[in-house]
């Protein structure tokens, strides 16, 4: 179970990354999550290191959400910070250049920057599999994800066929773990390996955050 989409107060969550860590061990049952605070990663390398002399049950990946021309870009299994507006196609072959995964976060929403249905078209048309997405968050209880769901899973169904996930795209603590993905497995290969085989299942309880 996987919660792929965090912010601390490294951007604009209200949360330091210990206490993020801290309730994540103590309050959920996640196998896997990932910090990924807005334009940087110095927070996700802090809680890396502090998960690291832990004694945490859960895996952490380093994550960025990352601000393209035309939306939010869900940027997993990162080493270096992935710069911000740049074009989309470029940002999905930078992040890939990494070793790491490219998630469209909760496209169509219009209440916050996000990939439209033309932009998710041309990605799907693109030749170059560096530059096209892993995935797709379909499910997000935050007020801008829940805007358009059905059309966004629609336009999954019908087009794109992207292994979907679900996050809470938690800014608060309460919020961590409302929304998930299941897949085979435990741990962070095991979530890479399911978004390859297409075996991965968003789940979530619709808490508003």
């Amino acid at each position: 179970k996987a919660d792929m989409h965090l912010h601390s107060l490294y951007s604009d969550g209200t949360a330091g990354v210990r206490a993020l860590l801290d309730h994540i061990e103590e309050q959920t049952d996640l196998d896997v999550i990932a910090i990924t605070d807005h334009e940087r990663i110095d927070g996700a390398l802090r809680a890396r290191e502090i998960h690291a002399s832990g004694s945490y049950s859960f895996e952490l990946v380093v994550g960025e959400e990352v601000t393209t021309r035309r939306g939010h870009v869900l940027a997993l299994f990162l080493s270096e910070r992935v710069p911000a507006l740049r074009p989309l196609p470029e940002t999905i072959e930078r992040i890939h250049r990494q070793g790491g995964l490219a998630i469209a976060a909760h496209p169509l929403a219009p209440l916050t920057p996000s990939l439209g249905r033309r932009s998710l078209l041309a990605l799907h048309a693109e030749e170059d599999p560096a530059r096209r997405l892993d995935a797709i968050e379909l499910l997000n209880p935050s007020a801008a994800g829940r805007a358009r769901r059905a059309a966004r899973e629609r336009l999954n169904d019908e087009i794109l066929r992207l292994p979907a996930v679900g996050n809470s795209d938690a800014h608060v603590l309460e919020g961590v773990g409302t929304a998930w993905t299941l897949f085979p497995g435990t741990n962070a290969d095991g979530y890479r390996d399911a978004l390859a085989a297409g075996a991965t299942q968003p789940g979530g309880s619709y808490w508003s955050n």
